[in-house]
């Protein structure tokens, strides 16, 4: 098979994953079943035909509308299935057709629903947090680029370090300094990744939330507001990840020069 024909019909199959990860998306927050009911508009809830729930290309031809009632389709929907998309394409190109490949595409599948859903909501739905850090125990045995013991290892170090931290701010400063929802994820991003994953997740998560905070700060001269926590974690999690060698490279190389 032509490599680009197969990046394609990764890329289409990712959008396809995409289209019901926006239904995870709509419906987790709200309790409501992802099996039923069907598709529908959320507006006038109109049931959505089969032939204007192809991803993308739906959207395109609808240009971003329902059919029925007129109002728009918030562009969210196209870039999560595009980035699924993207993550599929991506997952084969770094890992390949293994264990490991399809265990990352999922695992940034699930980062991506959970951030979307903390952005928007402030919590991170623990069927879905809970249930990735088991499966990341589980499949542990299968893979090649961790092993049980590192992977074991990662998810105690993800729970344990920020479980103290929670523990912390509400037993002595009474305050919640920081979610348990975000305890549980670095758990399952120590289960996915090992130590460097969490560790990877904390530092480069708090460098891409200070970025995102100082501007609000300055805008508003106050520190009285909140912000997620989960969504900086998950890039965190991926740039490491992704950067994996290019990060370790850079570290040994100041290493060396100090």
């Amino acid at each position: 098979m032509n490599e680009y024909f197969l990046y394609l019909v990764l890329f289409f199959l990712g959008t396809v994953l995409g289209s019901f990860y926006n239904v995870l998306i709509y419906r987790l927050p709200r309790n409501i079943s992802i099996i039923f009911p069907s598709s529908h508009c959320p507006h006038c809830k109109k049931p959505i035909k089969w032939y204007d729930n192809i991803p993308l290309i739906s959207y395109l031809v609808l240009k971003g509308k329902c059919r029925y009632c007129g109002e728009k389709i918030s562009i969210r929907y196209p870039l999560v299935e595009i980035t699924s998309g993207l993550l599929a394409v991506l997952s084969y190109y770094k890992w390949g057709f293994s264990i490991d490949g399809v265990v990352y595409y999922f695992f940034f599948s699930t980062l991506l629903v959970m951030s979307l859903i903390d952005w928007f909501y402030f919590i991170i739905p623990p069927q879905i947090n809970i249930g990735g850090l088991i499966l990341s125990l589980l499949v542990a045995p299968l893979r090649e680029a961790i092993t049980v013991k590192e992977s074991l290892t990662g998810a105690i170090v993800g729970l344990g370090i920020p479980l103290l931290i929670y523990l912390y701010y509400v037993k002595v400063r009474k305050i919640e300094g920081i979610g348990l929802g975000d305890v549980i994820l670095l758990g399952f991003i120590g289960g996915v990744s090992g130590i460097y994953g969490v560790f990877a997740a904390l530092s480069l998560g708090s460098f891409f939330g200070l970025i995102y905070v100082i501007p609000l700060i300055i805008k508003h001269r106050s520190f009285n507001f909140v912000i997620p926590f989960g969504p900086f974690l998950s890039l965190g999690a991926f740039t490491g990840i992704i950067f994996k060698e290019q990060i370790i490279k850079i570290f040994e190389y100041y290493y060396f020069v100090i």
